[in-house]
């Protein structure tokens, strides 16, 4: 299959395209995909005045077209992006549409996210839209399908300069997931460790991922317990670029949160801990046991809060992320 990133440079090299869509599961090459169309569209001194974020969702998002029509400062080129576009509305959508019959030829206009939304009132948009784009200017889809997880570990190691062994990067998928963009936080985990001209074998990827991907999700749940609300958002924020999926993630901060609360129900029938059957690391035991001196968990407000934000992750439009942002909110009041 045809490497879209590989697509996208060619086009960069030769001209850009006045629309670009990039979306896909792999959200890791969707990001990277939008640093090449930025390097190649408003690199320079005056980049910034020419440069435009949006998000989706966003109510003054619908009026990117005025953003669009603008006349570059002291440069060929605009660039307007409009992330998320999973979580995009029905009248961004209808905008769009109206723009791409007449794009702005001094404009290069980037639409990224998951995928288009769902059609609503008989009508399917982001099909539309991307139908659309094709007429004007090209459509990229980063879902992982084309790209050998094993292989992209083994590359992106080296590119740091250590040797990940083939064997030890398929087990490293075993235990993370395909998605590239999990992959490559850990294989920078495992770069970390093993330092320049390192080599990391099957046993090093065990010993270092189990144990860095406990910590971090502890990170999370401890800031929650303590009501630390920027910590628990920085941490949550830190797990999802890094891959880890909303579903797994949140199961891992409920079962976690469990064990605290059995940990906590020992501490005040002053009970000894190697008898309650927690299976917590000794030291993160310890850790807990000093911040549940200083808050009180109410299990019945905890467990119900993210049995519905998991109840909201499945049915909700919203999207797991500012789903999972919620809960962070709430918990860190309780």
């Amino acid at each position: 299959m045809v490497d879209p990133l590989e697509t996208l440079r060619r086009s960069l090299r030769e001209a850009p395209v006045p629309v670009y869509v990039t979306i896909g599961a792999e959200g890791l090459l969707v990001r990277e995909a939008e640093k090449l169309v930025e390097a190649a569209v408003v690199a320079g001194p005056v980049a910034a005045f020419n440069h435009a974020v949006l998000s989706a969702p966003d109510e003054g998002t619908a009026r990117f077209a005025d953003i669009a029509a603008s006349v570059p400062m002291m440069a060929a080129r605009r660039l307007v992006v409009i992330r998320q576009v999973q979580e995009a509305p029905v009248l961004l959508l209808d905008r769009l549409l109206e723009y791409l019959v007449n794009p702005v030829p001094s404009t290069v206009l980037l639409l990224s996210g998951e995928r288009f939304p769902a059609a609503s009132e008989g009508m399917d948009r982001g099909l539309r839209i991307q139908n659309a784009v094709k007429k004007c200017g090209m459509v990229l889809k980063f879902d992982g399908g084309d790209t050998d997880p094993a292989r992209y570990a083994v590359q992106r190691a080296a590119e740091a300069g250590v040797t990940l062994e083939l064997d030890a990067a398929r087990h490293l998928v075993t235990l993370v997931g395909e998605r590239l963009s999990g992959l490559a936080g850990e294989v920078e985990k495992l770069v970390n460790y093993a330092g320049a001209g390192g080599r990391i074998d099957r046993a090093t990827v065990e010993s270092v991922i189990a144990s860095t991907a406990e910590t971090e999700v502890w990170a999370l749940t401890n800031a929650l317990v303590g009501r630390n609300r920027n910590k628990a958002l920085e941490a949550l924020h830190r797990l999802l670029e890094d891959g880890e999926p909303s579903h797994r993630l949140l199961a891992s901060v409920s079962w976690q949160i469990r064990q605290l609360l059995t940990l906590q129900d020992v501490i005040r029938r002053g009970l000894n801990e190697r008898d309650a059957n927690l299976r917590m690391n000794p030291a993160v035991a310890r850790a807990m046991a000093e911040t549940l001196k200083h808050v009180t968990l109410s299990p019945s407000g905890l467990l119900e809060e993210i049995a519905a934000a998991n109840r909201l992750m499945n049915f909700s439009r919203a999207g797991d992320r500012r789903v999972f942002e919620g809960l962070v909110l709430r918990l860190t009041c309780l």
